[in-house]
């Protein structure tokens, strides 16, 4: 056992000798330096180092000794060598690098993952420091263009239950999955680590901790009920590298289906590293690749191979069609793998100059990558219903990973969803062009002029029933610049000025850098951020129109009551909203009760805001342009005033004549409703002479919002899952709002809040019939807590040092 434990390890040794190599020889000169730099710096913690947060954090890596290399890349960046030193008591059992690095999966951009294992009794105050020391580190090597991810990681992280409140864990964010996924991680980290300094790890089958060595656990039996909370993590990171994100979730599904007799690629590099194979063929992102491959085959399922084998060949960088392509170690095998896939050299150049793809390329990739994910899922979905939820799962975080994926794989046609750049600088389009399909009933952008021959052979890079969700769409994502011509293909084929000009304004609106989501936002309902009202977008009658501009500002005429005809003159809203979510909706009304419908809409939602909510009106109308901007915004600032202005017990009503018709607009606590005045000739005339009246608010009999706190009324949004809950002495309160803010009332004996929670998260997860559709629309809990006498809703899971994280 001895001699097979000394060549286990000798083993192990060798292949992180050859992977540090590999991972060397693929990085720039200044790269190197910089990878050669992080064990040391840990090591050495003094000031005039980067890192250095004072005295007190803890520093030492177990058995580590600079080499020469090392001292050497001190000089190259500026740094004064160290006095080498012997550590006695090293807080640190070893530094790691996991994931691409050393694999096919590397490239010149790829990030470095960075496992930090600290000594097991170090107490929260050090690891607080050393987690500020890795921040301040990571934030230097960003300086040099190397991005470092760095993770702090306990050696019983693994193998010992972790406690409730967290322990040591890291929460969910943007880098750290949280609790989403335990041993998968861990299984991720066995078959793709490197050493960089310290303990080896133990990683081979049967393997145990010894003062030498660091084990973390046994990952051969990984329990079913993870894989949900992978894939969830998985779907999430996907939303920035999809294509990345794919080839994991995909390696899920391959290891579900094999499950519970799953070979896993931890274990294929293991065997093969013990069979004495230390060529190419033996990379962990190789291996992982050949599994999938593996299992594709098995289900006969060539179109997802081919998308599959795409994301591998742009996920390692590798530019075969450039004859000048530095051959590194994994040129030939990648040249033979191409070969063996029939690939045509001009797809081999496409994917090469991905760089230089444009919005129709991109939108048809990101559909693919969408569609792929999406179906693993559903396969994840049906596997893991049969399990119970990872019990390290956190239900917080679930919520979090679910809302966030809702806000991106929504099924709401209303929805614009962001295109993904993924390698793409710029994919502004100097023309673009709109032709309406009268078979399909849909709007089509075409990037090009409007003459016939150039839609010979083009395909449409977006689709939708809306022309504004279409422009809008385009304009979010960058595909139209403030140099971007706009076309409507119609009989005249002519330049459409209108939809230049509305892009251009709808430009000047939209904010390009990140938009900052807390974790927050994703627990509470959403509420309007901003809100553009275009009008006359679709149709519009002023063309029509013979009056005299002049006379309509002289005489402060209706627009929505024009002339002897009382004509409304806006034919149709457009509104497109972001909300605290993250999302851009567009919803369309038209006809005489239009403006009417819109103002019922967006009430709800800019009085849920916390802040002011920037508001702008675009008119796209031939004439009255000026005029119809300045009463719309009065309106609606109006109408958000008066709706602020109320409370429960009261009433406001305000008169508003559209068309032939005298409406009362009417905002109580719930929102706004508008009703015809035709009947009420006393009340109409105490309108005209005061333009807003006060009304007691009418008996409202069974309405279910009569004996519900006012918190729920508050927090109630549409689309939205909402559970209250509130602890009595009679059980448990649990008030539930469905998406369309219907009221359930029920008290549940005998039951803790977490076990309800729980319960009611797997139902929906699960259980659900129509769980395709409803995808990642999971419940919102809240608890029900009174604060300094005041009934407040608190979202469930989130603590306070979490709430305004970005996620």
């Amino acid at each position: 056992m001895i001699n097979e434990q000394s060549q286990f390890i000798e083993t192990a040794e060798r292949l992180n000798r050859i992977r540090l190599a590999r991972a060397l020889a693929i990085l720039s000169p200044l790269k190197r330096d910089l990878l050669r730099l992080i064990p040391l710096l840990f090591h050495y913690h003094r000031a005039g180092y980067p890192g250095y947060n004072g005295s007190m954090t803890p520093s030492g890596v177990f058995k580590y000794q600079p080499c020469d290399s090392e001292l050497a890349a001190c000089d190259t960046l500026g740094l004064v060598k160290p006095a080498q030193h012997k550590v006695r008591q090293p807080a640190i059992e070893g530094v790691y690098s996991m994931g691409s690095m050393a694999s096919f999966g590397q490239n010149p951009k790829s990030d470095i993952d960075v496992w930090v294992v600290h000594d097991r009794l170090l107490t929260q105050e050090e690891c607080r420091l050393l987690e500020e020391k890795s921040s301040l580190l990571t934030a230097w090597f960003a300086r040099y263009g190397l991005e470092v991810n760095i993770y702090l990681v306990h050696p019983e992280q693994f193998s010992k239950a972790p406690k409730s409140d967290g322990g040591s864990l890291r929460p969910i964010g943007h880098e750290h999955s949280g609790s989403a996924q335990h041993w998968l991680l861990l299984e991720e980290f066995y078959r793709s680590q490197i050493c960089l300094a310290g303990k080896t790890v133990a990683w081979w089958p049967n393997a145990h901790t010894t003062d030498e060595l660091l084990y973390l656990g046994d990952v051969s039996q990984i329990p079913a009920s993870e894989y949900f909370g992978a894939s969830l993590w998985q779907l999430y990171k996907g939303l920035d590298k999809p294509h990345k994100a794919l080839l994991k979730v995909l390696l899920l599904e391959a290891y579900a289906t094999e499950y519970p007799d799953t070979l896993l690629v931890s274990e294929k590099v293991w065997q093969r590293t013990l069979d004495g194979d230390f060529s190419a063929a033996n990379d962990a992102y190789y291996l992982l690749y050949e599994s999938i491959e593996a299992h594709l085959e098995r289900q006969q399922d060539p179109g997802r191979l081919e998308i599959v084998r795409r994301c591998f060949y742009l996920k390692c960088g590798i530019r075969l069609s450039e004859f000048e392509q530095a051959k590194d170690w994994r040129y030939h095998k990648l040249r033979s793998m191409v070969d063996s896939w029939n690939w045509s050299e001009s797809l081999i150049d496409t994917l090469d100059h991905c760089e230089d793809w444009h919005c129709g390329q991109l939108q048809w990739f990101n559909e693919q990558l969408n569609e792929l994910m999406l179906g693993s899922y559903q396969t994840l979905i049906q596997f893991a219903s049969a399990n119970k939820l990872s019990g390290n799962l956190r239900l917080s975080e679930l919520g979090l990973l679910t809302r966030k994926l809702h806000t991106y794989f929504s099924a709401d046609s209303q929805q614009i969803i962001s295109l993904n750049r993924l390698w793409s600088e710029s994919i502004a389009e100097p023309d673009l062009t709109v032709i309406y399909s009268h078979n399909e009933q849909l709007y089509c952008l075409y990037r090009c002029p409007p003459h016939s021959r150039n839609f010979i052979g083009q395909r449409a890079v977006y689709r939708s029933r809306s022309k504004a969700k279409l422009l809008a769409w385009a304009t979010l994502n960058g595909v139209s610049s403030q140099v971007t011509s706009w076309y409507e293909f119609t009989k005249g084929s002519g330049k459409s000025e209108y939809l230049t000009m509305a892009a251009r304004r709808l430009l000047s609106f939209f904010e390009f850098e990140e938009r900052r989501v807390s974790k927050m936002d994703l627990c509470q309902p959403w509420r309007y951020k901003k809100l553009i009202l275009l009008l006359n977008f679709n149709s519009d009658p002023t063309v029509q129109w013979q009056g005299q501009e002049i006379m309509v500002d002289y005489m402060n005429a209706n627009i929505f009551s024009l002339g002897r005809r009382q004509q409304n003159m806006v034919a149709s809203i457009d509104i497109i909203s972001l909300n605290s979510w993250g999302e851009w909706h567009c919803h369309h009304y038209e006809g005489e009760q239009g403006i009417l419908n819109a103002l019922s809409f967006i009430i709800p939602g800019i009085r849920q805001a916390e802040e002011e909510v920037a508001i702008e009106v675009i008119s796209c109308s031939a004439k009255l342009k000026s005029q119809f901007e300045r009463t719309v915004n009065s309106l609606v600032h109006r109408a958000v005033r008066l709706s602020l202005q109320v409370s429960s017990s009261s009433t406001l009503v305000y008169p508003l004549k559209v068309g032939k018709v005298q409406y009362g607009i009417f905002f109580n606590s719930k929102g706004m409703v508008f009703q015809d005045l035709k009947d009420a000739k006393a009340f109409y005339q105490q309108l005209t002479m005061k333009k807003v009246i006060e009304l007691p608010r009418p008996d409202l009999g069974n309405e279910p919002f009569t004996k519900v706190p006012d918190v729920i009324q508050d927090f109630a949004a549409h689309g939205a899952i909402q559970y209250f809950l509130r602890q009595s002495e009679h059980g448990l309160d649990v008030f539930v709002l469905n998406e369309k803010n219907e009221l359930n009332h029920y008290v549940q004996q005998d039951v803790k809040v977490d076990e309800l929670v729980s319960q009611v998260s797997h139902h929906h997860a699960f259980e659900e019939p129509d769980t395709s559709k409803q995808r990642f629309n999971l419940p919102q809990f809240f608890r029900l807590i009174r604060i300094d006498g005041r009934l407040r809703a608190i979202p469930f899971g989130v603590s306070v040092d979490e709430a305004e994280m970005d996620f």
